[in-house]
């Protein structure tokens, strides 16, 4: 009887299960690397990208968990590596969804980040989510060393509000037309958001969504 406790040809089992790890942070970090070169325009030389995320730490949040809650300051970078997060805020008394980040997008608040002021947006995930953190110091280090990561982060910028203008162009019209728009473009949301976070974006009840749906499915 042949027993090799826990080795074969010469590697432990837990050898084999690092090694299997590596390889799977390696093929999920050279994704995460191809979504933030779809971000905007500038493209980040390899090295000084992979600078980048090594300076990073993932964040894993379930359903619900907030990254950046609304009044407090933080400054920091993350990045969306695995799920959908939404920017909420208050609205009245309400509520409100502004927009979604997907897998690739930077996230921040920019009234902590540019002025050290609490934040206005509340991130949280929408779904189990995975974000990449960066603190500012770190990030502003980098900007300051090389000229090309400020280029890139000053394109990231641009792209950012150039997507919230088309946002505004492409989702637009009344709830039906903007829930169509949604699930031609974007129907991973439709999927993995929860119904009164998709209601609060589109300005609706989440029975009038569920109607809209209906009539969607039917059609």
């Amino acid at each position: 009887m042949n027993v090799n406790n826990g080795e074969s040809n010469g590697k432990s089992i837990l050898d084999i299960i690092l090694a299997s790890h590596h390889v799977n942070c390696y093929h999920a970090m050279n994704q995460l690397k191809k979504l933030l070169a779809l971000e905007c325009s500038y493209q980040l030389p390899d090295p000084i990208m992979d600078r980048f995320l090594e300076a990073m730490q993932p964040i894993e949040l379930e359903r619900g968990g907030i990254l950046i809650d609304t009044g407090s300051v933080n400054p920091d970078i993350y990045v969306v590596k695995e799920g959908i997060f939404c920017y909420n805020y208050i609205d009245g008394i309400h509520d409100r969804c502004h927009a979604f980040a997907m897998p690739g997008t930077m996230m921040y608040s920019s009234h902590s980040y540019y002025l050290g002021k609490p934040a206005f947006y509340q991130i949280q995930a929408c779904c189990d989510s995975v974000a990449m953190h960066c603190t500012k110091q770190v990030f502003d280090c980098l900007v300051n060393k090389y000229h090309e990561f400020a280029c890139w982060a000053l394109s990231m910028a641009h792209c950012q509000l150039y997507y919230s203008e088309m946002k505004s162009s492409v989702i637009n019209g009344n709830a039906a037309e903007r829930l169509v728009a949604l699930t031609r473009y974007r129907p991973e949301i439709l999927e993995k958001v929860q119904m009164k976070t998709l209601a609060s974006y589109l300005g609706i009840t989440q029975q009038y969504l569920s109607t809209l749906k209906r009539k969607l499915k039917n059609h």
